[in-house]
């Protein structure tokens, strides 16, 4: 099993965690600031099986967008699509 932490831009989340649980996958969904430009993004926690990893990880880069920000200090700075950690999880329960 697997625990993958994906950092997405607010503007995603949505389309993200409907895609998700689309294919029945569950999310816990987490408002999280950082980065350069310290601006909001979502973290979301899902635990899967190994088999499923690289299918989840599909669906973020599906729904995921990288964008230019004209607010940077130092003028245009493109913020990446999504940020995903994978972890190895000894155990998961849902109760």
């Amino acid at each position: 099993m697997k625990l993958l932490i994906a950092v997405v831009q607010n503007e995603d989340a949505d389309a993200i965690v409907e895609a998700l649980l689309e294919r029945q996958f569950r999310a816990t969904r987490l408002a999280s600031t950082g980065g350069f430009l310290r601006r909001g993004n979502t973290t979301l926690l899902i635990g899967v099986e190994d088999s499923d990893v690289d299918t989840v990880l599909e669906l973020i880069r599906a729904h995921a967008r990288t964008r230019a920000r004209q607010d940077a200090p130092a003028g245009a700075l493109t913020s990446a699509a999504a940020t995903v950690f994978v972890i190895p999880l000894e155990d998961y329960q849902r109760l």
